[in-house]
Order: structure tokens, then C-alpha cells, then sequence
């Protein structure tokens, strides 16, 4: 089932594994889709919208799960750099780095987390 303007899990896991490509404009050949936000006869590509959306919800996250989330994805260090600058666990670093996903699905989603919830138990 899909509903518009929803984003999964999924989908935000890859666009912070494919983040390069977003920061680019590239478009990587197994992208799922995101927002169906604006065409790009407006302007504005879905790549950019994307890149834009999730950039503010990372801004967004609590410290240690915004540190471990940058690191992880954005600036790709290594997990042991990661952990001993931050003072961490590696589960602990892992645990942050889900907690970002679960966050920033939040946070993108809003109210329509819980409607996509009952519509899957419907």
C-alpha cells in the first residue's frame, strides 16, 4: 500500500547510504522513491526536496543520535574514530544510528506514522 507523500524506513536508510548521490543531484539506479513533491519543470528536483527534508530532520536530532548519524552517513568515518571521540559503546553507536532512522521517520512522516500503522492492521 502506498500513500502519498509518506516516506518508510526503507526509503530514508537509503537516501543516507546514497547521500552523495543526493548531494549531487545524481539519481543512483535502485533510488526508491520519496516525495512526490514538485515536477521538475518547477524547479526543484525530488532528489533536492529529498536532500532539503533530510538534512532538517538530522538538524533535528538529539545530540549523540545527530553525531553518530553525521559520522555514520554523511561524513563516513569509521566507527572505532566514531565511538572514541564521542566516548561510546560501538552497540551504543549502533543503537544512535537506529534511533536517528526511527527519528528522522518521525519526523518526516508526522501524523501519518500512526495512519499508516492502522491502515496496516486494518
Amino acid at each position: 500500500m502506498r500513500i502519498e507523500g509518506y516516506v518508510s524506513k526503507k526509503v530514508i536508510r537509503q537516501w543516507l547510504d546514497n547521500y552523495e548521490s543526493l548531494v549531487v543531484g545524481d539519481r543512483s539506479f535502485d533510488e526508491l522513491p520519496g516525495n512526490s513533491g514538485p515536477d521538475e519543470y518547477d524547479g526543484i528536483y525530488a532528489g533536492q526536496l529529498n536532500k532539503v527534508m533530510l538534512e532538517h530532520a538530522i538538524e533535528n536530532l538529539p545530540k549523540n543520535e545527530k553525531r553518530c548519524c553525521e559520522n555514520r552517513w554523511l561524513y563516513k568515518t569509521p566507527v572505532r574514530h566514531t565511538v572514541n571521540v564521542l566516548g561510546i559503546s560501538v552497540s551504543d553507536y549502533y543503537r544512535y544510528c537506529g534511533n536517528s532512522i526511527d527519528l528522522i521517520h518521525k519526523r518526516l512522516n508526522g501524523e501519518m506514522v500512526g495512519v499508516k500503522d492502522l491502515l496496516n492492521r486494518l
